[in-house]
């Protein structure tokens, strides 16, 4: 008896995927989804692991400043120049990756 209801069900949603309406809609999803994957990542002139792969760069830096700020809060004689030294160089790297019109706009709100 079990084995017939679940064919049954099958067959049900086989014919529910197959109808037109929800098919357009299974794309319009699809496109959706591939949309929000890659189109931040295509403005950075960059595919979606490449992107990842900065990101991730990014946070590990983020990461090691963050301890590094930590190890100085505590051992204030430590790492005095480190922390600052790295937020240099994570602005330097942000800076360079953003369009000009946008790094002027930031630099005038801040008074950089």
């Amino acid at each position: 008896m079990m084995v017939k209801q679940l064919k049954a069900l099958a067959s049900r949603c086989r014919e529910w995927l197959l109808r037109e309406e929800h098919r357009v809609q299974a794309r319009s999803l699809k496109e959706q989804t591939r949309r929000a994957f890659t189109e931040h990542p295509e403005e950075t002139d960059e595919t979606y692991l490449q992107h990842l792969w900065f990101t991730l760069g990014m946070a590990a830096r983020f990461f090691m400043t963050a301890l590094v700020i930590l190890v100085h809060g505590v051992f204030p004689f430590l790492l005095v120049r480190t922390a600052s030294n790295q937020i240099e160089t994570i602005y330097r790297i942000m800076k360079s990756r953003i369009p000009k019109s946008r790094r002027d706009a930031i630099d005038a709100d801040y008074h950089l």
